[in-house]
Formats: C-alpha cells, sequence, structure tokens
C-alpha cells in the first residue's frame, strides 16, 4: 500500500529513483504529478480506472419539439424509410432551420424508443374499408362477428405451411476475398417439401397442438376436412366436454359448408380473421419459430425423412412451453 508517501518496497521514493527519472527524460515513464494523482485515486477510489469524456453534453442541434414530433409521426407512417428520407420530411415541415444530421436523427429515433427490425410488409388490400371494418369486428365484437367474448385459452388457431429442403440451405458465409463461399451441398433446388397443417391452443395450464404432416401434395378441402375431423375427434377424446372457437383466415376451403358444418355439429365455433391481416395469428409466429429452429439445424437434417422427424421435435419441444405468448403477442387479452 501506498503510505505515507514512502517506504523501503514502494511509495514515492520508489518513483523517484535514478532510474524513474532517466526514463521520465526519455518520455517513457509518467511524470512524478501523473504518479501523485493515480496513487491518490487508487487510495480514495480503490481502483485505477481512468477518467474519460462521457459525451453527455446538451447540444442546441438536437431535435425537439414539433421536429421530434413530426419524426415520430413519418416513422410511425413509413417504417421503412431511409433516414435521408426522414431528414428531408423533417427540415421540409421545418425548413427555416438548418437540415438535421443523420447522427441526430439516429439519436432521436432512440430517445422515441425505435428499434430496427426486419421488415415486413402489408397487403394495400389489407387497408381497404371493408376490411378495415373486418378486421375490427373480429377483435371488438362478439361472437359470431368476433372474439371479443371469448376467452383465450379456449381458442384454436388454425393454419397450413409448408418448408422445404432447399430453405434449410444456408445463403452467405464468410471466406477470404480471392476465393468462392462454396461449400458441399446437400439440397438441390427444386427439393420437396413438407406440408404442415396444424392447430395450436391459447391455454396457458394445459397447452396443446394438433398437427399432420404430408410430403406429397398441397392442402385441398378433402385433406382439410380429414385433419379436422381427426382435431375433433382427438378434442372429444382428450378435452371431454369441453368447446373450443376455431381461428382460421379466409381461405375458401377453410369456409366450406362440409368443414362448418364439421365444427358446429361437434358443439364447436369457428371465427374467421379478417382479409389479409395474417399477422392477426397467432399460429403464423409459431410457423415462423418452427422455421428459425430449423435452420439451426441444417448439418443434421438431409432428406425429407429427416426434415418431418425434426419438425415433430421442435412442436414437440414448443408445446412443453406452450403457446400463450403467441396469442398475446397478436393482440388477445391475458383474461377476458
Amino acid at each position: 500500500m501506498w503510505q505515507n508517501g514512502g517506504g523501503e518496497n514502494g511509495g514515492f521514493r520508489a518513483l523517484e529513483t535514478a532510474q524513474c527519472n532517466q526514463l521520465r527524460e526519455q518520455r517513457n515513464f509518467p511524470h512524478m504529478n501523473t504518479c501523485r494523482r493515480w496513487i491518490e485515486i487508487h487510495r480514495t477510489g480503490c481502483h485505477v480506472r481512468p477518467k474519460i469524456a462521457t459525451g453527455n453534453k446538451f447540444s442546441k442541434r438536437e431535435i425537439h419539439g414539433q421536429d421530434l414530433i413530426n419524426l415520430a409521426f413519418y416513422r410511425r407512417i413509413y417504417p421503412k424509410a431511409y433516414i435521408d428520407e426522414v431528414r428531408a420530411y423533417v427540415h421540409n415541415r421545418n425548413p427555416t432551420e438548418a437540415p438535421y444530421s443523420r447522427s441526430q436523427v439516429h439519436r432521436a429515433e432512440v430517445r422515441l424508443g425505435l428499434w430496427l427490425k426486419v421488415g415486413s410488409s402489408t397487403a394495400d388490400e389489407a387497408y381497404r374499408p371493408i376490411n378495415l371494418s373486418k378486421r375490427r369486428e373480429y377483435w371488438k365484437e362478439e361472437y359470431p362477428d368476433g372474439i371479443k367474448d371469448i376467452d383465450v385459452r379456449d381458442v384454436i388457431d388454425i393454419d397450413e405451411a409448408q418448408f422445404k429442403l432447399e430453405s434449410q440451405d444456408r445463403k452467405r458465409g464468410k471466406v477470404t476475398k480471392q476465393r468462392r463461399c462454396d461449400a458441399r451441398g446437400k439440397y438441390k433446388k427444386g427439393a420437396p417439401g413438407v406440408s404442415l397443417l396444424m392447430g395450436v391452443s391459447g391455454d396457458e395450464q394445459d397447452p396443446f397442438e394438433f398437427h399432420q404432416q404430408f410430403s406429397s401434395g398441397g392442402t385441398n378441402l378433402w385433406r382439410f376436412y380429414e385433419f379436422m375431423n381427426g382435431f375433433i375427434e382427438w378434442l372429444a377424446v382428450n378435452r371431454i366436454g369441453h368447446s373450443y372457437c376455431f381461428t382460421m383466415d379466409n381461405l375458401n376451403i377453410h369456409k366450406h359448408p362440409f368443414i362448418l358444418n364439421l365444427i358446429e355439429d361437434n358443439g364447436h365455433k369457428v371465427v374467421f380473421r379478417a382479409p389479409y391481416w395474417s399477422c392477426d395469428g397467432a399460429i403464423e409466429y409459431v410457423f415462423n419459430t418452427i422455421q428459425t429452429k430449423l435452420q439451426m439445424e441444417f448439418d443434421w437434417v438431409t432428406d425429407i425423412d429427416d426434415l418431418i422427424l425434426k419438425i415433430d421435435d421442435v412442436i414437440f419441444e414448443m408445446t412443453d412451453v406452450g403457446f400463450r405468448r403467441y396469442f398475446e403477442h397478436v393482440g388477445f387479452a391475458q383474461d377476458v
């Protein structure tokens, strides 16, 4: 320790030797005042971390007031706009001020709590008045027009998806500049895939799902009828006396009288989501999770049989956790 400025084995005397002074003259050792300052930091703070500028100075050129409001509105309407487009809009709304820099716009967006995310698109048809009205009914009206009065624990969301072997092959990698990013592949372009029909429950206490996979052909009316019939029979055995509300998109085969009669004759309900608003379906995000987990196993999956088995494994793991968070993510209330 540094005590009383000296000592046989340390202290200030150890910093004022002929060897240290020679190094100071060569600018290879700190000045004595610097040494005293660091010793004092160690004595009072028990550390020797240097003091650094934090940069937390207020700049009059930061975006505030109405300009910040304009930025927020613009990002709300055009979330995919480039930063220079944002700069131009904010400046055009207040041309008496000089344009803001990119860094100033970035800091303003941080203050607004905006995050950079992978973009998605919603079809223009979704914003037609009739489809906006149907979406409002789906969330705000009671059955049979909407799901407002239905407990999320009684909701089963159903849809179909296709997973291809070629989607497992990663598209980018890193190599030295003069080499191709090439590796031995397991898949051919146009390789076959697997069709997955799946329904997930919003029940948090007793989560469940029902799915079927097909390695050939797509989803037609007969195949979907067989799936729904099998699902309803499974519910009759495993959820005795419980009535559920099925939600699904507006695919024609989903609304066929065969399907509607099958559901209603067995004491269940069905509500269709608004057209073009796939983001309202919890099952869509479940499929996205399955796809992500499959891509993490691209070395393990080599053929259709492997792909089918891996999809089963992923779904089994997800069911252990439950699907409630997917329903809450799209807008279902925690309690009705």
